[in-house]
């Protein structure tokens, strides 16, 4: 299944793609070479972007009414 593409908001070309962290498998290694997801690393802080523009190189955070640290299910 292909993965969704995203509006940059610096280039405001179709071209975003999600930012996957944390330890990569085979499928996300693949994913990554045809540009359908970005690997972000093992390490997950607040702050850091979600998104990544694959034309213009930006990364960007998705606007949430509320933060995912503030979310009681999700670990971090």
């Amino acid at each position: 299944m292909a993965n969704p593409k995203f509006l940059c908001p610096q280039c405001k070309q179709k071209t975003g793609v999600n930012i996957l962290y944390g330890y990569p498998t085979i499928e996300a290694f693949e994913q990554s070479e045809r540009n359908e997801i970005k690997l972000g690393g093992c390490v997950l802080m607040k702050g850091q972007p979600e998104r990544h523009c694959t034309s213009c190189e930006h990364e960007w955070q998705i606007v949430r009414r509320k933060p995912l640290w503030d979310i009681p299910e999700f670990p971090l």
